[in-house]
């Protein structure tokens, strides 16, 4: 009988066991298969008529991100890599893949096959999550109620299925609004992530994050090379490549090693959540800017498109450094918020003075970028990371 694969011996005294060798290349499989759904998000997105269908867009991305989140917190808590758990992450990553073509088209039409395929997805965290419990230890019973309250707010997206367009989406948004908040508060409920947990966990998520810059990228150069490519649209290429350099330095130079605060578990991970949407976002805006000609004048709304996302974004990476270890707080926060104030006076002059082009704004956008992660890179020079267990006790 396939069973999880056994929990081996400790080897540094710390209170978990360690990773099966598969299991890193299990969750990098599972991670890239988010690659092609962002990239059709993105592209519903950047296509969506009416331009309110964007927020229903971010909101699918959204329910999509906390399949993976509670999937891969419930295996990095259990260690589950076993043949079964493949399968079950084969199917959901299907499922996805599914969904993110229907989010484009739920704008507009029927959110039924919507609502039925996330049913589907929270039935496979439930069986992971009773698998899990099978598994025994002090975290048996958080995983006994994950699985039953998962397999709850799956049975509501099935009834929510029958409703008419108006109540299916009314009856959706109360289950999974209730589902997070009811995970996160079991989260809080149970024994701190050991060392090697956490460490694992943050640099998961931090992976996700590589993967969400990387797409960002991927999606303006998939926008230049069906455009002809002139000097517009490679500075609108080279400048997303820019901000998402920059973006990635001001990341990896400061959250992976600082750490998780785990009593403020649920706002890193929501927090990092708006950050991953904002950075695709930035994708978006400045794909919209191909074929405008350098002298071009910015329509409001895509000035709107392009910092909005930005500035949201540095409050996100903001947010999420008060959650983690690292101390002094203050420096870094204030470095983060002051970006995306700058942020939003460069995208206010373009919008109001008449002779800042697409030539003139871009290049302002991606300086602020870029000294924001020179400061990152200094400021963190003189903090530190305490430690978990002092943490516990401050």
């Amino acid at each position: 009988m396939d069973a999880p694969d056994k929990q081996v011996a400790r080897d540094d005294g710390l209170d978990a066991p360690t990773f099966d060798h598969m299991s890193k290349w299990i969750e990098l499989f599972y991670d890239l298969i988010f690659v092609a759904a962002i990239l059709i998000f993105s592209s519903a997105v950047a296509h969506v008529h009416p331009s309110s269908g964007i927020a229903w867009i971010v909101l699918v991305f959204g329910a999509s991100w906390w399949v993976w989140f509670t999937t891969t917190v419930c295996a990095n808590r259990f260690h589950m890599v076993d043949l079964r758990h493949r399968l079950l992450l084969l199917f959901q990553m299907l499922v996805i893949v599914l969904m993110a073509m229907e989010a484009r088209v739920s704008v507009t039409g029927d959110s039924t096959y919507l609502v039925l395929e996330y049913g589907f997805l929270l039935v496979t965290i439930a069986v992971v999550a009773l698998r899990a419990a099978r598994l025994g230890g002090p975290d048996a019973g958080y995983a006994v109620r994950l699985a039953l309250l998962n397999a709850v707010a799956a049975g509501c997206f099935f009834a929510a299925a029958l409703l008419p367009e108006s109540g299916r989406l009314s009856a959706a948004a109360v289950a999974l609004t209730l589902l997070v908040l009811v995970s996160i508060g079991l989260l809080h409920r149970v024994k701190d992530f050991s060392n090697r947990d956490e460490q694992h966990l943050v640099e998961r998520m931090g992976a996700f994050t590589l993967i969400v810059c990387g797409e960002s990228f991927v999606e303006v150069a998939i926008s230049v090379s069906s455009a002809t490519i002139d000097k517009v649209d490679v500075v609108s290429l080279v400048f997303e490549f820019i901000l998402v350099f920059a973006v990635f330095t001001s990341y990896f130079e400061d959250i992976p090693a600082a750490g998780l605060n785990q009593r403020r578990f649920g706002s890193w991970a929501v927090l990092h959540l708006v950050a991953q949407v904002c950075i695709a976002g930035t994708a978006v805006g400045a794909s919209k800017l191909i074929n405008l000609s350098a002298a071009h004048r910015l329509p409001d709304i895509e000035i709107l498109k392009l910092t909005t996302p930005m500035a949201v974004l540095y409050l996100a990476l903001a947010g999420v450094g008060a959650c983690t270890r690292r101390r002094p707080v203050a420096p870094l926060a204030v470095a983060r918020v002051s970006t995306a104030a700058a942020i939003v006076v460069a995208g206010a002059a373009a919008w109001w003075i008449p002779w800042i082009h697409m030539a003139e704004a871009l290049p302002m956008f991606a300086a602020i970028a870029i000294i924001h992660a020179f400061v990152v890179v200094r400021l963190r020079a003189g903090t530190r990371v305490i430690d978990a267990a002092v943490l516990a006790f401050s």
